[in-house]
């Protein structure tokens, strides 16, 4: 067995989504500095027009208004910027989290024989490729357990005419095979209810 880590080779799986997510990080980046700025430009800039225009600024009084300002014009750039964060993670992950329940959910009915069941996503859900994926394999095994079903009639047919046919021609061994063939045959038709 190799146990030497696989690297990721490939950094942008799903470019659109990956994209989108960057931006819109970007642009929450950018616009809680441009809040900070504004915040600390309107908290400030009258005071220091105002003392510098007097003759008898403070340099001290100045910087201490001025620390106090870009102190709150932070604060509050953080809130507001955490607050659009929350919002902007919660909905891009359930675009996410919503489809992974749903497969999850899938999952559990196909594992226990449900084979009828239909991937349906809201239009602008993530993982609509995982979907259309997960419905071709289900329409697969659909396909499949028809086909075996089909074949298992078709050996209980053959069994049967074997029996009829040849019944008092066989063996006590020829019996035997064909019985347990019968079983066999049985124990398939079992594991597809």
């Amino acid at each position: 067995m190799n146990n030497t880590a696989t690297k990721r080779r490939q950094i942008f799986i799903k470019k659109d989504f990956q994209g989108r997510f960057i931006l819109g990080v970007f642009i929450l980046i950018l616009l809680s500095g441009l809040c900070s700025a504004l915040l600390i430009y309107w908290m400030t800039g009258g005071d220091l027009q105002a003392q510098a225009q007097s003759a008898h600024a403070s340099i001290v009084n100045a910087s201490q208004r001025l620390g106090i300002s870009i102190f709150i014009g932070n604060l509050v750039a953080i809130l507001v910027a955490g607050g659009i964060a929350v919002a902007s993670v919660l909905y891009a992950s359930h675009k996410i989290a919503g489809p992974l329940y749903r497969f999850e959910t899938l999952c559990k009915e196909v594992g226990d024989g449900k084979l009828d069941t239909v991937t349906h996503l809201r239009e602008n859900d993530q993982l609509q490729d995982l979907a259309l994926a997960f419905s071709a394999m289900v329409a697969k095994l659909h396909d499949r357990r028809h086909q075996r079903s089909q074949l298992l009639a078709e050996l209980n047919r053959q069994i049967g005419l074997c029996m009829i046919n040849n019944g008092n021609e066989l063996s006590e061994a020829q019996h035997q095979a064909i019985a347990a063939l019968a079983g066999l045959a049985a124990d398939l038709e079992k594991l597809d209810h």
